[in-house]
């Protein structure tokens, strides 16, 4: 019996790519997001706000009247936002949290009393390799990517008397469309981060537009589905995306946050 798999945010980029390859491979795919169409796609779709309980309850239910299990969530839906801590909306950055975090936790709290019930289960949760690093002009992104992993930590110690396993992928950079959907912050007139910033949202957008193709995730994930254990953590990058992982762990933190700074030409 093939695995029954939800897909949040699963329109375009990685979601869409996840949710293609694993039907492709066999599975049973339901990719949902808030303006999912069927036309186009291989995978079962179905509408859902991970910013609505009820959105996601409805969902899910459905997925259980027709398959009867859950045996994978994907938490991939997620929001991204650039600008100067000193400019943020807070608007905006509760939007960011809203999406990455508490729409992860909703759609995870909706899916497990029916992985419990099956004493079995996986929660895959899409974080980032910005979660490790508090990136200028991405701290909020950077910070709730952090609450993720740490969330997911604590997850699977609760979920393993059940059976249920957890798991974070840190992808790196890749090719999608984040930089069309990310969240910009209008400067101030006269903003003193203004040259700063622009020289750093040019580096930033050089390294999605010139990021891994989205075809090299996939993979990754389905590897982890066969997995009879699973775990904590998955990275996936660029070598020198992964290497300032180890180097933030080494080297002296003035060292290293010299480093960023030119690195990003703040």
């Amino acid at each position: 019996m093939s695995k029954v798999i939800l897909v949040t945010g699963a329109s375009t980029g990685l979601g869409a790519s996840i949710a293609t390859y694993l039907t492709s491979r066999g599975y049973t795919v339901y990719g949902v997001s808030r303006n999912i169409q069927p036309e186009g796609h291989t995978f079962h779709t179905l509408q859902m706000d991970v910013s609505r309980e009820d959105s996601i309850r409805q969902a899910v239910q459905t997925i259980i009247d027709e398959q009867g299990r859950i045996d994978v969530l994907i938490n991939n839906a997620g929001l991204g936002l650039a600008g100067p801590v000193e400019n943020l909306s807070l608007t905006d950055v509760s939007r960011v949290f809203d999406t990455n975090v508490m729409g992860l936790l909703r759609t995870t709290q909706a899916v497990l009393p029916f992985m419990r019930r099956q004493q079995s289960g996986l929660v895959i949760n899409i974080s980032s390799i910005a979660s490790e690093n508090g990136l200028p002009y991405r701290a909020a992104y950077s910070a709730s990517k952090a609450a993720v992993d740490r969330l997911t930590e604590a997850m699977r110690t609760e979920l393993a008397p059940y059976g249920v396993q957890a798991c974070y992928v840190q992808p790196g950079g890749f090719n999608t469309d984040i930089n069309a959907n990310r969240i910009t912050t209008t400067l101030p007139a006269g903003s003193v981060y203004k040259n700063s910033w622009e020289r750093c949202m040019r580096i930033v957008h050089d390294s999605v537009s010139k990021g891994m193709s989205t075809e090299v995730f996939a993979p990754l994930i389905e590897k982890i589905i066969q997995q009879p254990r699973v775990k904590r953590m998955y990275r996936i990058g660029k070598p020198l995306e992964k290497f300032s992982v180890l180097l933030k762990k080494i080297l002296p933190a003035r060292t290293y946050e010299k480093m960023v700074s030119n690195h990003f030409q703040i």
